[in-house]
């Protein structure tokens, strides 16, 4: 009994874990040998766990089915945990995800974002400074978007969401989904919080994916302080895309 007793005031008393206390080059390893769902099963462990590791959060990204969710574990390492040493690899992945859609413009301010915050990323050499095209990229348009990109206006364009009158650079990206009645959903929601919305169609490996953007900023600065507000108020995510 007295082992017992002792057994459960050590752990009724032991030290809570600190942020990054898990080690994540193990479960990498496994990841690169193919273990991707026993890994994946292991890790909704861990988030349960660890919800405060910044290595577990870089772990579920890398886990995460569906590429916007993993966007947004991604985003919200960056934004939570920029001091980690996963934070330059995830804002990365972040960059990866928009190029790849053909939203090059958001995809430069990512970039810009990792050249300005982690100077030293080996990511800043491995992307060969990949960014917006300079001239018209006919043959990635047409692999990353077969179809036109339909603003809420109607019109057509290269993807990017347009500049709305007298509005400004930046918006805020609050939802993407495989569904257009999904997206709507969502934009009546903000729509009646007074803000100004926009649904725009891309293309990615094949299948339709509709984003949300919010709002009108002139800033960066400005667009990163109403994500915030927009969390404390609606408990929705967010983060800065470019138009």
């Amino acid at each position: 009994m007295k082992a017992l007793a002792a057994i459960v005031i050590m752990v009724l008393f032991a030290p809570l874990p600190l942020a990054g206390q898990v080690e994540v080059q193990p479960y990498l390893d496994r990841l690169s040998s193919g273990e991707l769902e026993e890994v994946r099963e292991e890790v909704s462990d861990l988030v349960d766990q660890y919800p405060n590791d910044a290595g577990v959060r870089y772990l579920q990204g890398l886990v995460t089915e569906d590429g916007t969710d993993a966007v947004r574990v991604f985003q919200g390492l960056v934004d939570r945990y920029p001091e980690s040493e996963w934070a330059d690899d995830a804002l990365y992945k972040v960059y990866q995800f928009y190029y790849s859609i053909g939203l090059y413009r958001t995809a430069e301010l990512k970039m810009g974002q990792l050249r300005g915050d982690y100077p030293d990323s080996p990511f800043l050499t491995s992307a060969g400074a990949k960014v917006t095209p300079k001239a018209d990229p006919p043959a990635e348009s047409e692999t990353t978007d077969p179809v036109p990109v339909v603003s809420e206006g109607g019109a057509t364009g290269s993807g990017e969401a347009v500049s709305q009158p007298g509005g400004g650079q930046f918006a805020l990206q609050v939802g993407a989904y495989s569904s257009r009645e999904n997206a709507d959903k969502q934009k009546f929601f903000f729509e009646d919080q007074g803000f100004p919305v926009e649904v725009i169609n891309r293309v990615r490996d094949g299948r339709a994916l509709f984003l949300v953007l919010v709002g009108n900023y002139l800033t960066y600065e400005d667009a990163k302080a109403k994500s915030a507000d927009i969390r404390r108020s609606y408990g929705v995510d967010s983060f800065v895309v470019s138009r």
